[in-house]
């Protein structure tokens, strides 16, 4: 019961810190739309459907093995499917998005940099954590060295990366739902937060799975959908499409030249190295490794998450 309490009280704090920083990220790049029924309706869907699925994950959720890990019952492939859907939120699919269209060639390093960690993941990371039968990153780090301090420094390292990603997050999700539903910024920052709140501390890791695959479908389908209409429109010709972009970008042909964003040698090998280790250490990403019941299934999920085709 303590330990419940402790999760608790560090998934209300950490969301409510959320809510705070993401609240005065309103910048109004996104206006305010007339009500949108009709994405007011799917996205009720949605809800209901993920809503429903954490009821039947709560009722499976009796230990904390299973709050953790799920109880180790997830396989490769639904784990791969998560972690791909971890790795398509809010902040990729807006903010690379958005990071290539501004930078043009420079942001496609953001794309595929996170790609080339995924080795990394499976050579060096993945079949040794699951080996270890850990909960967290924390345990692991415990279990190698003296517990008191090294749990201190990997939770403190969690929360920051935890943190910095969920204002993203909550950030692109309350402009998206101010684009789409006509609610106000704030409420809609409030809303995607409390939802969020209800599959975790209810549904545990299995919930969350489940809500993960659910999204990287839907964003895998409407990705493609998006891609084969884009190219419909150029008769399937890329070099028609990017001529077409030149053309009406502001930046005409800049946007095809590396240096706008990354203009020296060391700036790009910085920026690499930093996406390439960095998912390696991506706390949400590590805990996933513990969900599956073996090592094979665990470089299985690596394998298939790395092979997904992704919208960013």
């Amino acid at each position: 019961m303590i330990k419940l309490r402790h999760i608790l009280f560090g998934a209300t704090a950490l969301l409510a810190a959320g809510f705070v920083l993401a609240a005065g990220a309103d910048l109004g790049q996104a206006q305010k739309q007339d009500t949108n029924w009709t994405a007011i309706v799917m996205f009720a869907i949605f809800v209901g459907i993920t809503l429903w699925i954490t009821k039947w994950a709560a009722t499976k959720t009796k230990t904390a093995a299973d709050f953790y890990t799920a109880g180790g019952g997830i396989t490769g492939f639904q784990n791969g499917l998560a972690i791909a859907g971890d790795y398509m939120s809010a902040a990729s699919f807006l903010g690379i998005s958005g990071l290539v269209f501004a930078s043009g060639f420079d942001g496609l390093i953001f794309s595929i940099g996170w790609l080339v960690g995924w080795p990394v993941i499976t050579f060096l990371m993945a079949e040794r954590l699951r080996n270890l039968g850990k909960f967290t990153f924390a345990d692991v780090a415990g279990y190698r060295f003296d517990a008191g301090p090294i749990r201190t420094f990997a939770a403190s390292g969690s929360l920051v990366v935890v943190a910095f990603y969920l204002i993203a997050q909550m950030v692109g999700a309350g402009q998206l739902i101010k684009l789409l539903f006509g609610l106000e910024y704030h409420y809609a920052v409030v809303l995607v937060g409390a939802i969020m709140m209800i599959y975790v501390l209810f549904g545990g890791m299995t919930a969350t799975t489940w809500v993960q695959i659910i999204k990287a479908v839907m964003l895998l389908t409407g990705a493609t959908f998006m891609a084969l209409a884009v190219m419909f429109q150029f008769g399937f010709s890329p070099e028609a499409m990017f001529t077409k972009a030149v053309e009406v970008h502001a930046k005409h042909d800049a946007i095809m030249s590396p240096g706008a964003l990354i203009n020296d040698p060391i700036s790009a090998i910085s920026v690499g190295m930093a996406l390439m280790f960095g998912t390696a250490g991506l706390p949400h990403i590590l805990m996933r490794f513990f969900t599956v019941p073996s090592a094979k299934e665990a470089r299985k999920s690596v394998s298939l998450s790395a092979s997904a085709p992704s919208p960013t």
